[in-house]
């Protein structure tokens, strides 16, 4: 007899699928507004994988506990006029992408215009190969 697992579940399976399909924004344009001290703030949504290097003054909410405080992160969030999202590698369908679009879905939902989310094309992954040994890259 076989052994058989249990399929695994996806974390993201509890939580409905985002409303919004935020656009992309490139390491070197989010390089360029954190140079002029933009009104603009990198969520980074990784949890264990964390560890390792980040952008500096990057905030750290986990994925799989954003949208469940997302009603209460949106009035926080929502006091930058740009929220930029990022996971490793921000694929479609991945924690970044998934987050942007939550987020941008509230926005949209309680008609907030003056915020808006965007998904660093490439993630953290994309970022360090461009910025690794850059002032706006921290590592652990």
């Amino acid at each position: 007899m076989a052994d058989s697992k249990p399929a695994e579940v996806p974390w993201y399976s509890t939580f409905p699928e985002p409303k919004s399909i935020p656009d992309g924004i490139s390491a070197e344009k989010l390089h360029a507004l954190l140079l002029e001290s933009a009104s603009v703030l990198v969520v980074d949504v990784r949890r264990t994988d964390f560890e390792g290097s980040f952008i500096k003054g990057a905030i750290n909410l986990p994925a799989h506990s954003f949208y469940p405080t997302l009603q209460a992160l949106t009035p926080i969030l929502a006091r930058y006029r740009l929220v930029v999202f990022h996971c490793n590698s921000c694929k479609p369908g991945g924690r970044g992408p998934r987050s942007a679009g939550w987020y941008q879905g509230e926005l949209d939902r309680q008609g907030v215009t003056e915020s808006r989310a965007v998904v660093l094309e490439g993630g953290i992954k994309g970022w360090v190969d461009k910025y690794g040994d850059d002032e706006f890259t921290c590592k652990l």
